[in-house]
């Protein structure tokens, strides 16, 4: 999803971390973490709630089945309130206004179901942080304390305790809760890192500073979060050009990354030192859940939405964690939430990029086309040096078949990148994808030739390639040998394989065009083009049934005018003996990848 892509996701979590996630019991991908449903419990629907009560019930299972959270939150608490002892409505009804960020109301509903189940694993720690952004940071400590250490607890447990511990005034205590981690050697990076946060926001400087050494020189490079908050110690150390060294490394691992200018705020010579991320108690455990959101947020939309809301509960002003809010909403199709999200943190310079472009996504994906439109160009203007909104504006406007003005879009992102390297085949590849779309061929092969050179084994841009010359009668020996090795990358896609089969046919190789082309049907039945070149194939081997119903199943399927008239003239009259590798202008390669094959 777009939340990795633009690097919210870049977690300080250790590899051990991921392992967690990876077997989280088969309940957290419910958003209940393992405490739905426990032996001796009864599933609320075989209870006699009243007709409101079931009714809600019902209500709120369904909008939980679609996603709809802020309906189930809502729904829950209706049947709740019929049925004020039910474990299984508790639990969910907590849940669910936790993932809407009503974490104060969760949290009284966490403590009623504590109270009847005191193994409940996720419900302490939202109780616990409603206390400590109430200040209770000795009743958080207390109740910390008593949970579990499995699962994610394994480092959620004494990471909220070392925080809250401090936040009480013991921070000898504090850290002995972090030193639970050493027993497990992934979360050694994790530890140095919350550690040094710790030290430095109790002003522990000498052992701040060494805690970060042992972060940035751990096993695993530094995330683009890590570059932030151990960079912005050694710029107010004194040692700027350290933070630099870190924030080079990270560019050169991802060049494009979108928050890089965010992170490194403040690196420079002669600029105001970044003032601590992390000020106060509440603040580490907002870092704690920002970064277990960013863990989850690609394998559980829900846990890692009501995690970040715990992050945004203890620090409103989170710019990150509201960042993240947009994207995992985005995630759930809110996208009206999400621009909500976005446009809360428009004021802050240096995340406003990857906010608009996050924007301009969700305005697409509602259908707004125009309206994205109008953010790439705002963008774009804002940030006259970065080719990213023009590129997103290229994509978008190809997508939606204006070539024409795609084309003029793609060709402001590449004056604005320099010398290209590899990793803007892309680029060159979309517009020449425009431009063979408006018949200016001569600029589109080019272009295909251009993205070759920065990736040679690209297989879009080899079939691509190779079907046009094809197409147009060119190049064919070389077409042909293309479009095999885009087939041999990508052995399972109909369109690749179909432009196999279609190379064989132009070259009068009728026979062995039917058994590929059967190949490309069997991987994409509902392409109208590949139904119609088998229809072609069939045809010329003598198979004329098939042929017809072939054809009859492409004019189903098509939806161009050109290519409906081109099959219903097959229907009425079938077809001539071709020519072999005669230009012909139906079944363009662009009409033919699949929207998420292309990038």
């Amino acid at each position: 999803m777009a939340i990795m892509r633009h690097g919210l996701a870049a977690s300080v979590m250790g590899t051990a971390l991921a392992m967690v996630v990876a077997v989280l019991p088969a309940g957290c991908a419910n958003g209940q973490v393992g405490e739905t449903n426990r032996p001796g419990t009864t599933p609320p629907s075989e209870i006699a709630l009243a007709p409101s009560g079931l009714g809600s019930y019902l209500a709120a299972r369904h909008a939980e089945a679609e996603g709809d959270t802020e309906a189930a939150a809502a729904f829950y608490l209706t049947a709740l309130a019929d049925d004020p002892d039910n474990l299984n409505l508790l639990r969910r009804a907590y849940f669910f206004n936790t993932v809407e960020g009503k974490v104060s109301e969760a949290a009284k509903l966490a403590s009623r179901l504590m109270v009847s189940d005191p193994t409940a694993t996720i419900a302490p720690l939202v109780i616990s942080a409603d206390l400590a952004k109430r200040g209770q940071m000795r009743e958080a400590a207390t109740l910390i304390n008593g949970q579990n250490r499995q699962g994610l607890n394994s480092f959620l447990v004494p990471v909220a305790l070392a925080w809250t511990r401090a936040g009480a005034g013991d921070a000898a205590g504090a850290m002995t809760a972090l030193d639970e981690l050493s027993k497990n050697a992934g979360y050694a990076t994790l530890r140095a890192l919350h550690g040094a946060l710790l030290q430095e926001q109790l002003g522990n400087k000498a052992k701040a500073g060494e805690l970060y050494e042992a972060y940035v020189k751990g096993g695993e490079r530094p995330s683009l979060r890590g570059v932030q908050l151990a960079g912005g110690f050694f710029v107010r150390s004194g040692q700027a050009a350290r933070a630099r060294a870190l924030a080079a490394d990270y560019s050169q691992r991802f060049p494009d990354s979108l928050l890089l200018d965010n992170a490194v705020a403040g690196f420079a010579e002669g600029e105001t030192p970044p003032a601590p991320e992390v000020r106060n108690a509440k603040d580490g455990m907002a870092e704690l859940y920002y970064g277990t959101a960013s863990l989850l947020a690609d394998n559980d939309l829900q846990t890692a939405t009501m995690f970040n809301r715990l992050a945004l509960h203890l620090r409103p002003d989170f710019p990150l964690a509201q960042l993240l809010l947009g994207q995992l909403l985005a995630g759930q199709s809110r996208h009206d939430d999400a621009i909500a999200a976005y446009r809360a943190i428009e004021s802050h310079d240096t995340l406003m990029l990857a906010a608009g472009l996050a924007e301009a996504e969700s305005l697409r994906a509602q259908g707004k086309i125009d309206d994205a439109v109008v953010e790439f160009d705002k963008l774009a203007a804002h940030f006259p040096s970065r080719p990213d909104p023009l590129i997103e504006k290229g994509d978008l406007l190809r997508q939606d078949q204006r070539f024409a003005d795609a084309a003029t879009a793609y060709s402001a992102a590449i004056a604005r990148m320099g010398a290209p390297d590899p990793r803007h085949w892309a680029v060159y590849f979309g517009r020449g994808v425009a431009y063979e779309r408006t018949d200016r061929w001569p600029l589109a092969e080019q272009d295909f030739q251009t993205a070759l050179r920065l990736n040679p084994d690209q297989p879009f841009v080899l079939n691509y390639l190779g079907y046009s010359w094809l197409d147009n009668g060119i190049n064919v020996d070389q077409a042909k040998q293309l479009i095999e090795r885009a087939v041999a990358q990508r052995p399972k896609d109909g369109y690749i394989i179909d432009s196999l089969g279609w190379a064989h046919f132009r070259l009068g190789e009728y026979a062995e065009a039917v058994g590929i082309l059967e190949r490309a049907i069997h991987e994409t039945p509902d392409d109208a083009t590949i139904n119609d070149h088998l229809g072609d194939a069939y045809w010329m081997v003598g198979r004329r049934l098939e042929a017809r119903y072939q054809w009859e199943r492409a004019l189903s399927l098509a939806d161009e005018a050109d290519l409906s008239a081109s099959i219903q003239k097959k229907l009425d009259t079938g077809l001539s003996p071709p020519r072999p590798v005669v230009p012909r202008s139906a079944g363009r390669p662009a009409e033919r990848q699949p929207a998420s094959a292309t990038p």
